[in-house]
Formats: structure tokens, C-alpha cells, sequence
């Protein structure tokens, strides 16, 4: 049950060019730039039993998808420049799944199926659109705000206004506690019968990240923890979270759960995790990470 921890490379972001506008449109140009269409937050896959992301080119587009101003520049991976734009018309997606033999499809049921590049970039496609409809209005002033520098800021358009704004990510805590050869894991109705998953929560206005362990676990568990070590990140962007992975030691073993924040909360061996193949969350998941960590360091 070995996994390769190895930090990855991703994208590009290039964020020092996208504020120039005629290397945008030059880069939206050139023959190998691929663009991500985003319809009612679905991505485009390939409607095969194993699915992949389906990548358009310029050569797919029409009115008024050609233009550069509907685009979000995401960044260039391995040389290949890549966009994102909204689908807003029911008719124009259809039409897109015909020419493309693929369906729009829910990312979050698909992620565990991709592979690392797709895994990053329809993430990241599928946020900035979203992103964007939440942010079409000035929340300081009312007034419509506009897209600019490659779509990762929206400027208010209101005279005398001008508030930006910019994409961010909200910092959460992600915790793998452990006792001797047990670790504990918890789990929320919503979730598929029988998956379990680390303990996991936001950060406050005015806390530390290791503070945050501290008071979730609490919470949520009603257990004591310390040797709060910080392990791992990863962006979850559903809607907007910064994962910040965490491993801590358990002070006792009694479990008090908080039913308004999970349905159960257990000890788990390494024997039971080996045993129960559908125990585990998503292997895209900091929280699986995490897990295969301390169940590779065996008793």
C-alpha cells in the first residue's frame, strides 16, 4: 500500500505576463493553446468507461467563445497553454458534446478516475469559474465589476469605486490523530456508506493552524491532542479550501462525537484500513495521503 509522496510539478502560472494583454491574446493564438469549457460548474469529459478531460482548441470555437475577453488564462503546463471559459447556453454545450463524443460531467464524481494533469487543471478551470459568478458585484459599492488581467482579477466599474478583487483560498486544517498502533478517523452522512476519512476543519479569524487542530479535534472528537506536526498542503477547490495537513498524537482514547459535525467517529488498526478497500476517501485526497502515511510506517 506504498504511494509516492513526491512533490509534483504543475502549472505555469506565468502571473507577471498575464497582465500583458497582447501576450494573452498571442498565447490564446498559438495552434497547441487547449481550452477547458466549463457548463453549469461540469466539466467536458470522453464518455468512455475510464474517463479523461476533453480539451478544445481554437478551431472548435464559435461566436462569441472566440474571443479572448471570454476567457480565464489558468497557465501552461508542459508547454501547452491552457483556458478556461463559461458555457452559459444549454444548446451550445449539447452541441459541444455532439462535436466532441463527450458529456459534461460532476468533477468531484470523476477526479479519482484522472490522472495528475487533468486532476490539476479541470480543478483549477472549474474553480476560477465559479469564482467568477460569485464575484460579478462589487461588494463594497453594489456596482458591476469586469474581468481583467488574463481573468484573475475583477475590477469594480463604478466611477470613483475601482475596489478589486482577486481569487483566494480559505485555510482549513486536515488531521490524522493517532494512539499507539490506532489512528482515528470520522465520518459525515452525506459521504458513501462506509467511507471514513481524517478529521478536518477551518481555520478562525485570529488562530494559528496548530491551534486549529487542537480545537477541531476537540470538537468534533472531544479527544486532546499534541505533537501537532504539519505535513502536507493541497489546494481543494470545491468550493475553495487550502487543505493543511496535519498528524497529531491522541492525550486519551475516549471519543465524545459532535453529531452536528459527523454521524461516527472511530479507532481504526492498520488490519482494519487493509481489510476494508472502501473505507478510504478519494486517492486524489490530502486525507488519503495522510492515512497511507502512517499505515506505511507499519507497528
Amino acid at each position: 500500500m506504498k504511494q509516492d509522496i513526491n512533490v509534483q510539478q504543475g502549472m505555469d502560472r506565468f502571473s507577471m505576463e498575464r497582465i500583458d494583454r497582447t501576450w494573452l491574446a498571442d498565447t490564446f493564438h498559438d495552434e497547441n493553446c487547449r481550452i477547458i469549457p466549463i457548463h453549469k460548474l461540469n466539466v467536458l469529459c470522453a464518455n468512455t468507461p475510464q474517463p479523461r478531460a476533453i480539451y478544445l482548441s481554437n478551431k472548435n470555437l464559435t461566436e462569441p467563445l472566440d474571443s479572448i475577453d471570454s476567457m480565464v488564462f489558468l497557465g501552461i503546463y508542459e508547454g501547452t497553454p491552457y483556458f478556461a471559459t463559461v458555457i452559459n447556453s444549454d444548446e451550445m454545450a449539447t452541441h459541444l458534446s455532439i462535436q466532441t463524443n463527450a458529456v459534461f460531467q460532476n468533477l468531484r464524481s470523476v477526479l479519482s478516475l484522472l490522472d495528475y494533469r487533468d486532476t490539476q487543471i479541470l480543478t483549477l478551470a472549474r474553480f476560477m469559474s465559479y469564482w467568477h459568478r460569485r464575484n460579478r458585484y462589487c461588494g463594497k459599492c453594489g456596482g458591476k465589476t469586469k474581468r481583467s488581467e488574463g481573468g484573475h482579477v475583477r475590477i469594480c466599474q463604478n466611477d470613483g469605486c475601482g475596489e478589486r478583487y482577486f481569487p483566494s483560498m480559505d485555510p482549513a486544517v486536515i488531521v490524522l490523530v493517532s494512539s499507539g498502533h490506532r489512528c482515528l478517523l470520522g465520518r459525515k452522512r452525506e459521504w458513501p456508506e462506509g467511507m471514513y476519512s481524517t478529521l478536518a476543519g477551518f481555520v478562525e479569524p485570529g488562530e494559528t493552524a496548530e491551534e486549529a487542530v487542537i480545537r477541531e479535534i476537540r470538537e468534533e472528537a472531544g479527544i486532546t491532542v499534541d505533537q501537532v506536526e504539519y505535513q502536507h498542503s493541497q489546494s481543494w477547490l470545491f468550493p475553495g479550501s487550502l487543505m493543511l495537513g496535519f498528524n497529531a498524537r491522541a492525550q486519551q482514547d475516549t471519543i465524545i462525537v459532535d453529531n452536528h459535525e459527523l454521524e461516527d467517529a472511530r479507532w481504526f488498526t492498520r488490519k482494519e484500513i487493509e481489510s476494508s478497500p472502501n473505507l478510504l476517501p478519494t486517492r486524489v485526497s490530502i486525507s488519503y495521503k495522510l492515512i497511507m502515511e502512517w499505515f506505511d510506517k507499519g507497528d
